[in-house]
């Protein structure tokens, strides 16, 4: 397949990535990808642990410790940092998955030196105090509050614990009220004392940035001398716990979800299960939205989605409709899953899903903030950047043969289902 753009983005000269890679004494990794004509740089840093790997009565304490982070060193307060980075124009934010956490600001490049203080400050040296953690709980309460009272959320929790079969990989990532409510700054610090060492970090930077100069700032930060850490081992999750979860909630609206277990992000055929998800759910040509949404009329909005982990994979769909209507949606997605995993895959249409995925691989790399996630998490997983090219080069091997495999393999057993409707 002759996909656009083959090596570097039409009208630039310049290749796609400018790619360097440093393991520092520490065991700390700094990847980074530089982008002479770009006057911001996007920073990040990577800590191999999420979620999954938090004890049962620890649930949520990932999400905890994002969130303290932020609430100041012993050398700079909560506003202090914040005031340095809007001083610059910048944005500074964090996230939990499920699989590692993640630190980030974007600052124009001439204020790399603040990001990396700041950045390396908070992850390092956040102090954690006691009274930070009460007022922090009450903040974590109230975002698992709107979470548990949103359907469209809870359907898709459910979801996920069940296709996972009850596994930590499918938890809520906030946690429960029941394990925010126990947690403590004991808890908090010996989580963070434990995961967050040099082995566990990357820092990726993307943009106008100096390789070496990050190197040296982040061997400053954490010397060879504090070479400890490992990477938390991981149990992969069995079978399904149940076909069908259903519950009731306040609203006005029925909410369904559907999985399947799949590949993993480690997997050779990663790439055909992200073709088969584009022409499931993926984008508004696909089957789902042409047939659900367009065709019928049956919901407002449909579309499917691939969660891919070091070592399991789900492909789901979630659409919402009137109760009176349910039976008919259900019924329509069905006829739409069956007709894919029967082998009904056309040439045109997998070279249009392969184009569309290159071509949004290909604009996603104006932004330096993603340029950075690329960097961060192929680390994660694979253990070092992997050019984007490589993913124009597996897309051009799937064809739909492939695909049509694929669909009865994944899409041919029944899925696990999860319904929520309203009381």
């Amino acid at each position: 397949m002759d996909l656009v753009g083959a090596g570097s983005i039409p009208g630039v000269a310049a290749p796609l990535e400018r790619l360097r890679r440093t393991v520092l004494d520490s065991g700390a990794v700094v990847c980074t990808d530089t982008v002479e004509h770009s006057r911001s740089v996007a920073l990040s840093i990577w800590v191999g642990v999420g979620s999954r790997d938090e004890p049962d009565a620890l649930q949520g304490v990932s999400h905890f410790l994002e969130h303290l982070l932020f609430k100041g060193t012993a050398d700079a307060s909560a506003i202090e940092i914040a005031r340095a980075v809007d001083q610059v124009g910048g944005e500074l934010n964090a996230y939990t998955s499920s699989e590692h956490t993640v630190f980030h600001v974007r600052v124009p490049a001439t204020a790399i030196g603040l990001a990396l203080e700041v950045l390396t400050g908070v992850v390092r040296d956040a102090a954690l105090r006691a009274e930070d953690v009460d007022n922090e709980r009450q903040v974590i309460l109230e975002e698992l509050a709107v979470a548990l009272d949103d359907p469209e959320d809870v359907v898709g929790v459910r979801l996920f614990e069940s296709v996972l079969g009850g596994h930590p990989l499918g938890r809520e990532v906030l946690g429960t009220p029941e394990t925010i409510a126990d947690l403590d700054r004991k808890d908090v610090a010996e989580f963070r004392d434990r995961w967050y060492r040099p082995a566990d970090l990357v820092v990726a930077a993307a943009g106008r940035v100096d390789h070496d100069a990050v190197v040296a700032h982040v061997a400053r930060t954490w010397t060879d001398r504090e070479r400890v850490g490992e990477r938390p081992e991981r149990r992969a999750p069995g079978g399904p716990s149940t076909q069908r979860v259903e519950e009731t909630r306040p609203g006005d609206v029925a909410h369904m979800a559907q999985a399947w277990r799949t590949c993993s992000a480690l997997d050779e055929d990663r790439t055909t299960v992200a073709v088969l998800n584009h022409l499931l759910g993926g984008g508004p040509s696909s089957r789902l939205f042409q047939e659900v949404r367009e065709e019928r009329a049956l919901t407002y909005s449909i579309g499917s989605a691939l969660s891919l982990y070091s070592d399991a994979g789900v492909l789901s769909l979630q659409c919402s409709t009137g109760v009176a209507r349910l039976d008919e949606l259900c019924g329509t997605v069905e006829e739409v899953v069956t007709d894919l995993a029967g082998g009904g895959v056309g040439d045109d249409e997998v070279d249009r899903a392969c184009r569309s995925l290159w071509a949004a691989t290909v604009l996603a790399m104006e932004d330096v903030g993603a340029r950075a996630g690329r960097l961060g998490a192929a680390e994660l997983l694979h253990g070092g950047p992997t050019p984007v090219t490589e993913f124009r080069d597996r897309l051009a091997r799937v064809d739909a043969a492939r695909v049509s495999d694929m669909a009865a393999r994944v899409l041919g057993g029944p899925p696990v289902t999860s319904v929520v409707l309203p009381e």
